[in-house]
């Protein structure tokens, strides 16, 4: 129970800090974004080249049946 009124103590003080944010929490948003943009950056070449390849896969069998 000790453990979880410390916790509450520091995050509401966490709360009341009203000072802006420092360079170091800069950082922490910019590595945030980066690792959202490269994971969606991922899956959207991956979506999309599997799609192309079936495209194109389509394209072949349609023209080696004629």
């Amino acid at each position: 129970m000790h453990a979880l009124n410390y916790l509450y103590e520091v995050l509401f003080s966490l709360k009341r800090e009203t000072r802006g944010a420092v360079a170091s929490e800069y950082a922490f948003l910019i590595v945030f974004i980066a690792i959202v943009a490269v994971a969606g950056m991922f899956t959207l070449g991956t979506g999309l080249s599997d799609y192309f390849g079936a495209y194109g896969n389509a394209i072949g069998n349609a023209a080696s049946q004629s």
